[in-house]
């Protein structure tokens, strides 16, 4: 086998279409030059790419610079022929993103010099466009991750623009990554505990892929809240009745004051929001479409109808979600707009159209007026990274202020436009699925962007609203028939599938609070040894006991997996734990180790005690819904 060829079969196993794409490429067009080791250099642009005498040595400099900082995953801009990557994997350093910016560059040097070994490393990942990188980052860093960017210096010189862009946006990745930590933290207790007070109205409102496919090449407009939803949020009135209109909550009532009811209101909130709704006839003429963890009240909200969504970062639902009657798992970005997004190509929908996504603060505000916010004041401290915010809020006695850290984004002029954490989140998720449609979606599936303002999101198609309308807006569509036709058509819950389900679960999780019970006990007591007599047969026994005893919890765990994720935060502390610098057979180690053993069990025990009454609560539903319909 050729080199070129062993080079392209190794790249495959993680980018087919990058593969294809080299093999369809004759040949690279850059030169390689002998140097005087013997190796490989490279001119572009009349700049040489290595040293021309020994790039090996070279590489070794680059790689003790990147070493020394004691990165989790470095992230190369600029492979050029490999000798920083190999010298890396040699310095047993074999988390590596590298980011080639020239294809021609890389096609010449695949002709002649062997990378496969390092391309078929687990993770090892070349990349020849920032959204792949992006999705490198989002998809294998932790956020707890020392990441270092590296770039080699002809390459910095030659692509002044794309390592900028490359730079701003890793950031704004590994940032979002560790966001996702602390929203798992603070959030993951209140959606399991959501998800247990829900069971009724998930007995009583349908899934949403009821309605999938039942909108086929409808037009669809989602509206976020974004500032710029007041140029063109007025022109979706004479969308009603000719498209499918979906609304996040935060733009519900702003749509309603311009006279508009939007046919699906859609919220994911895990807290209760009745704030945002009208209490009035424009609550009874839409419909809302809710997560399965968000708060209970959002069910018992007044409207036309409603529908639930699974998610499949939630153990329960990915367990439980078939059951309930749903096949779908909607792909979301951390946003309802991103996930409405999934919805609609689902649903059939097309063209999908956007307005007021902005992603960014736009004419002093955050989002757009007439709904839960008032007054808004916005200022950019460029110089020292930050975006102050002072809004007006409809409960709130206060105004209320905020600073977040300053991020960029590319506008739709080509200009940065600022932004944030969460909203640079959403915006890489729809980058990623803009380029995942492109190569699995529906053929000929458009999707345009027409906030007018904001953030530019590679792959949608950027026109005003008004265009969009003429161009693809046509004919009539009966919402409302078409809903209640699928409604009606749903497949019912397997109530006695789900009732097994929840007293497996329930047994689980008496198993795994009796179990830690015993681990704590055994710990005490190896602390007790420890301090009166210090390291003994006796201690090694408790000690050996413990582990025994940790096996068979981790494999009781399979029957109530979900039990992890209301502990979330003890996971982060663990790693942060592990993270630390010690002598781990010092006592003060041994000691630290049986605190933290009695402090995570201690929590595991305390969260099966919090949750078994919620399963027997749930368990007396599912037999109540069965019994009335005389199973």
């Amino acid at each position: 086998m050729d080199i070129f060829k062993a080079n392209c079969d190794a790249i495959a196993g993680k980018d087919r279409v990058l593969a294809e794409r080299l093999l369809s490429l004759d040949r690279g067009p850059v030169e390689l030059e002998s140097t005087g080791s013997g190796e490989f250099t490279f001119r572009r642009s009349g700049r040489y790419f290595h040293s021309r005498y020994d790039p090996w040595r070279e590489a070794s400099i680059q790689a003790g610079e990147i070493l020394h900082r004691k990165p989790d995953w470095v992230i190369l801009f600029g492979q050029g022929c490999g000798y920083l990557l190999r010298t890396l994997i040699e310095g047993k350093k074999e988390k590596i993103i590298v980011y080639e910016p020239s294809i021609e560059v890389l096609a010449s040097v695949l002709q002649k010099i062997d990378l496969s070994a390092a391309y078929l490393l687990e993770n090892v990942f070349l990349c020849v466009d920032i959204p792949s990188v992006i999705n490198a980052v989002r998809g294998h860093v932790d956020g707890f991750d020392n990441l270092v960017c590296y770039h080699l210096t002809p390459y910095g010189l030659s692509f002044p623009g794309e390592l900028s862009d490359l730079t701003n946006r890793v950031q704004n990745a590994h940032i979002t990554n560790k966001v996702a930590i602390k929203t798992n933290i603070t959030s993951r207790l209140g959606w399991i505990e959501n998800y247990f007070r829900n069971i009724g109205s998930f007995v009583k409102y349908p899934p949403i892929d009821t309605l999938r496919n039942s909108f086929r090449d409808v037009p669809m407009v989602i509206a976020g809240a974004g500032p710029s939803l007041k140029k063109n949020g007025q022109l979706l009135r004479e969308l009603k009745g000719k498209a499918l209109i979906m609304a996040a909550i935060t733009a519900y009532l702003p749509l309603v004051g311009m006279g508009v009811i939007p046919d699906l209101v859609i919220a994911a909130e895990r807290i209760d929001l009745p704030e945002y709704f009208t209490y009035g006839v424009e609550d009874k003429k839409t419909r809302l479409v809710l997560a399965e963890v968000s708060h209970p009240a959002m069910f018992d909200r007044d409207m036309l109808g409603k529908f639930t969504f699974f998610n499949g970062y939630v153990t329960l639902s990915i367990a439980q979600a078939y059951l309930w009657g749903c096949s779908y798992f909607a792909s979301t970005g951390g946003s309802v707009t991103t996930t409405a997004l999934d919805m609609g190509v689902m649903f059939g929908c097309d063209p999908i159209i956007f307005v007021g996504q902005d992603l960014a603060f736009g004419d002093g505000a955050t989002h757009v007026g007439g709904g839960v916010y008032g007054e808004q004041k916005i200022r950019i401290d460029a110089a020292g990274g930050q975006v102050v915010t002072e809004e007006e809020y409809v409960t709130a006695p206060e105004k209320i202020t905020g600073t977040h850290q300053l991020l960029w984004l590319k506008g739709l002029d080509g200009k940065p436009v600022a932004s944030k954490y969460d909203w640079v989140t959403f915006h890489q998720w729809f980058e990623s699925y803009m380029g995942y449609l492109k190569k699995e979606g529906p053929k000929g599936l458009k999707v345009i962007n027409s906030t007018e303002g904001g953030a530019f999101i590679e792959g949608m198609d950027h026109i005003p609203l008004k265009e969009a309308i003429d161009k693809y807006v046509r004919g009539q569509v009966n919402v409302d028939d078409i809903m209640e036709e699928a409604v009606n058509r749903r497949r019912p819950p397997d109530l006695p599938a789900l009732l097994s389900s929840f007293e497996e679960l329930c047994g689980g999780v008496r198993e795994i609070k009796n179990l830690s019970a015993r681990i704590r006990k055994e710990a005490r007591a190896a602390q007790k040894s420890f301090k009166d007599n210090g390291l003994t047969l006796e201690l090694k026994k408790h000690v050996d006991k413990i582990r025994r005893l940790e096996e068979e919890l981790f494999k009781k765990t399979d029957k109530a997996n979900f039990i992890w994720e209301t502990v979330t935060g003890l996971t982060c502390e663990l790693k942060e734990h592990q993270r630390g610098e010690y002598d781990e057979n010092s006592p003060e180690a041994f000691e630290q180790e049986l605190n933290h053993v009695l402090s995570s069990y201690g929590k595991i025990e305390e969260m099966c005690v919090k949750f078994i009454p919620e399963l027997n609560a749930s368990i007396g539903l599912i037999k109540e819904n069965n019994a009335a319909l005389g199973r």
